[in-house]
């Protein structure tokens, strides 16, 4: 998928109100915690009810305490027992929000963590066909900002809502109680706060959208860079590529100031309003309080009660844009998840038994999804190896190894023919226990945080020390391990950045042996290493070669010339096949590499 296409997507995402179906489903992440929700909804209400209540004991003191008493004395009682009362609904008022906090975040944070948790699963269940066509950098802004973005929603949407309807609502009947003439004078101000919330509303989701896209070439921009940064310092692009980066990041910073701009236009209207609904009140409801109308605590009343009544609506403005930003993330995190894997187990898929290692190509035909759909990787290949057997698969650059390998090991599944392990079809299998007797070691050599031993037993956990330890004497890394600062127990920083190219290779080797696969493969395994390390690697392999099936990779010739059978593959298909010796006297295409390698 190209970076216009992505940006497309990001747009036609940006610009959906977030529709029935997919609130359904983000509620859905809501469901375990029922009890806290509900809970969370009444200490909302209570404390709502509470907050309502404070208005109308300001209005008791005012009225019968302070402007209409008969003795100093009993209304100094009466105005400090009300003090009483509003306090102890104050605290009330505290401890109940206190206790919605806690059930909203404890609520808001399971739904997010549950989500991130799905959204991590799958990504790791995708076939590498999706990882061949989406970028990195939008697979990570789904799983961590998008996330992220659904907080003030699954967190406080709710509650905001609920308060701020109840607030509303209670406001608006109390004020009618009280005086509707002040009501019927305060409401001139509603047409055009309504307007003014229409033209909010259309103008920040335009300016929303733009953003959106921008953001999404700053993600890419960002991935891409930390990605290559190797190849950034090798050809000095650092200054080229800030320039680069420098011209998306402020037209991402301007359209960030263009939607900030719209909203805190609108924001402050609120408040402005408010201030004009009180000088009304202040000026016709101090004439009717005058006349005695209307009483001096209703008065005073009414005009907290007209701050509740816009408080929400300024809440409600601020809940409206969260939910603008989680209606895209959402749309674009379920698209992730919708995303079905290439590779499936089928129904009727039972586990592989022990492998033995015989392994067969019939007719073997494929092609990834961005080949044209006249070329074909790999071509009607047709080949069989048997238990215990070492298989070199050697041709140039895009001829197919690589691509074999990775049906092999049920990567990628192809379009015509089977492949058969121990006389089983790989698609009649799971493909946990197919994998789980694969090693496979490639030149990309990557390593995950964590020590050297935490690496060493990532392919099989339940490896003890002793047996980490064996496998590397055997291999020959042991005495390369020991000499890294603390051993096996060196900390290993993101990717390995720490260790050298050659020393990432040994462990990733070493790794791929603890988990005692039945059938290994080797993927440029020994491209990272010298001559001399390669030699004692060798040594070792005939010895792990006799108990596996094993395939090597490698444009050096010199690591295959003792394998039991080579295959030459040339466009996608074998050209040659047979021991070193003979393909050499056959004067083919083998030879033909072999004399290149030679010269080198």
């Amino acid at each position: 998928m190209s970076q216009d296409q992505d940006i497309a997507l990001e747009e036609q995402f940006a610009q959906k109100r977030m529709s029935k179906q997919t609130f359904l489903r983000l509620m859905a992440y809501l469901r375990p915690y029922k009890r806290q929700f509900v809970l969370n909804l009444a200490f909302t209400t209570f404390a709502t009810a509470s907050s309502l209540l404070g208005p109308k004991f300001i209005q008791v003191g005012i009225d019968r305490f302070l402007t209409d008493f008969t003795s100093a004395e009993a209304a100094l009682s009466g105005i400090l027992m009300v003090s009483v009362i509003y306090l102890v609904n104050l605290f009330a008022g505290w401890f109940l929000s206190v206790a919605q906090v806690k059930t909203s975040i404890a609520i808001g944070q399971g739904a997010m963590n549950d989500l991130r948790k799905s959204v991590f699963a799958h990504i790791q269940s995708l076939s590498l066909n999706f990882f061949d066509r989406t970028r990195q950098g939008r697979i990570i802004s789904r799983a961590d900002s998008d996330i992220n973005s659904l907080d003030q929603v699954l967190t406080w949407g709710a509650n905001q809502l609920l308060s701020s309807g109840l607030t509303l609502l209670g406001a608006c009947a109390i004020l009618l109680q009280y005086e509707w003439r002040l009501c019927l004078a305060v409401s001139s101000v509603l047409p055009i706060l309504a307007v003014a919330t229409r033209v909010f509303q259309v103008r920040v989701l335009r300016a929303y959208r733009r953003l959106v896209e921008q953001g999404s070439r700053v993600t890419a921009a960002l991935a891409e860079n930390v990605s290559g940064v190797r190849v950034v310092q090798a050809f000095s692009r650092e200054d080229l590529n800030l320039e680069r980066f420098r011209e998306i990041n402020s037209e991402y910073a301007e359209r960030f100031t263009a939607a900030a701009r719209i909203f805190h236009v609108y924001i402050p209207l609120i408040p402005m309003l408010s201030g004009v609904g009180t000088a009304i009140i202040l000026g016709y409801g101090g004439h009717l309080a005058m006349r005695n109308e209307i009483t001096v605590g209703e008065l005073a009343a009414f005009i907290i009660y007209l701050g509740m009544f816009f408080g929400p609506i300024q809440t409600m403005g601020d809940l409206y844009n969260s939910v603008l930003s989680a209606a895209a993330s959402s749309e674009r995190i379920f698209q992730l998840l919708e995303t079905r894997p290439q590779v499936i187990d089928l129904p009727s898929a039972g586990a592989l038994p022990r492998i033995e290692g015989r392994v067969q190509f019939e007719n073997v035909s494929f092609r990834y999804e961005t080949t044209p759909a006249d070329k074909w990787i790999l071509d009607r290949v047709s080949f069989e190896i048997l238990p215990g057997q070492m298989v070199a698969l050697v041709g140039s650059t895009g001829s197919g190894k690589t691509t074999i390998a990775s049906l092999l090991a049920r990567f990628y599944e192809p379009q015509l023919g089977r492949i058969l392990i121990d006389g089983l079809d790989l698609l009649s299998t799971t493909i946990e226990s197919l994998r789980s007797q694969i090693g496979i070691v490639t030149q990309e050599n990557f390593l995950f945080t964590g020590s050297i031993m935490e690496n060493l037993k990532f392919g099989r956990p339940s490896a003890t020390d002793g047996e980490v330890i064996e496998a590397a004497q055997m291999l020959g890394t042991h005495e390369m391990i020991l000499g890294l600062q603390e051993g096996y127990q060196t900390d290993v920083s993101e990717r390995g950045g720490n260790l050298s190219a050659g020393e990432r290779q040994l462990i990733t080797f070493t790794r791929a042996m603890v988990a005692r696969p039945r059938i290994l493969i080797l993927d440029e395994a020994t491209s990272a290493v010298d001559s001399q390390t390669e030699s004692v690697i060798q040594n070792a392999l005939e010895k792990l070669f006799e108990k596996r099936t094993s395939f090597v990779i490698a444009h050096r010739l010199s690591t295959v010339r003792h394998a039991d059978q080579i295959l030459v593959l040339k466009d996608g298909e074998i050209v040659e096949s047979g021991t070193h010796e003979r393909l050499l006297l056959s004067k083919g295409r083998y030879s033909q590499l072999h004399d290149e390698f030679v010269r080198q």
